[in-house]
């Protein structure tokens, strides 16, 4: 039986609370640095750069892909970022596209009805501080398959540097993992009880266990945000479908506010632009 098709505006609707197609990591170079202030535009040069610049939005479609890509005005007014993302949407629409057509091509030569590809990916801003501006993608994508994927990606972007930072370059992951375990934890099952209706027991028999199990931290998609708009002060933990639960239970998102044992995963260099939530 042919499986049914949603659009990926509504796959990401029903999967956010929600990566095949994961954005490629910072490069190497870009290690840890102290902010430099000094460095940074004026308030208000940065502020008419911003509200000059419009958000992007870039669609295509055709037999065989629809696409869709976009970033937000605050991306847009930095050229290095705004290049940066340019050429990395470009980079996916030929990698989809070329799948598609090869597909397609399978697809005829056998003699078999080809279902129509899709790729979605839209960032949006997490954090906008004096140091750093965070980006997170949400994005879909679809294959031919029985239903599609979701991924998430982070851009986090030193502003005095002009360049993208890797997270590990602003949080020692492990330590982020050890202070926050047991409110992550219990942030997880209280998510996973209020989708399935029912509390959520760990010894439970299960074909996957780990649906039942506190999943790492490490391993899953780790985001800067801002909440006050002056420093980072939050950091959202995005689990994919298949991590914590089946894929009908769509992403999980659990957001821990920083509090100064929280603040000990932040490495030195990068103290001043991290503070506790208010």
């Amino acid at each position: 039986m042919r499986a049914m098709f949603a659009s990926p505006v509504a796959m990401l609707a029903l999967l956010a609370g929600c990566q095949p197609a994961a954005e490629e990591s910072p490069a190497s170079e870009n290690r840890a640095v102290a902010p430099n202030e000094a460095a940074l535009p004026p308030a208000n040069v940065a502020a008419e750069a911003a509200n000059a610049a419009q958000a992007v939005k870039i669609e295509s479609k055709d037999d065989v892909l629809e696409f869709t890509s976009g970033w937000p005005a605050q991306a847009a007014a930095i050229p290095a970022l705004d290049e940066w993302l340019r050429g990395n949407m470009d980079s996916h629409r030929k990698r989809a596209l070329a799948q598609a057509r090869a597909d397609a091509k399978a697809a005829k030569e056998s003699a078999y009805p080809f279902r129509g590809h899709a790729y979605a990916q839209t960032w949006a801003v997490t954090a906008d501080t004096p140091a750093l501006l965070v980006l997170e993608a949400q994005g879909y994508e679809y294959t031919g398959g029985a239903h599609g994927m979701p991924f998430i990606a982070t851009l986090i972007w030193d502003k005095a540097k002009q360049q993208r930072l890797a997270t590990g370059a602003l949080l020692d992951v492990g330590a982020l993992a050890r202070l926050s375990k047991a409110r992550y934890c219990k942030a997880l099952d209280a998510q996973r009880a209020e989708k399935r209706g029912e509390p959520v027991d760990p010894k439970a028999d299960s074909v996957i266990p780990e649906f039942n199990q506190c999943v790492p931290l490490e391993k899953q998609e780790i985001v800067p945000v801002s909440k006050s708009g002056k420093a980072i002060d939050t950091v959202r933990i995005e689990i994919l479908p298949y991590e914590a639960g089946p894929y009908s239970e769509g992403i999980y998102s659990i957001d821990l506010p920083l509090d100064p044992a929280l603040m000990g995963a932040v490495k030195p260099a990068w103290k001043a632009a991290f503070a506790p939530a208010g």
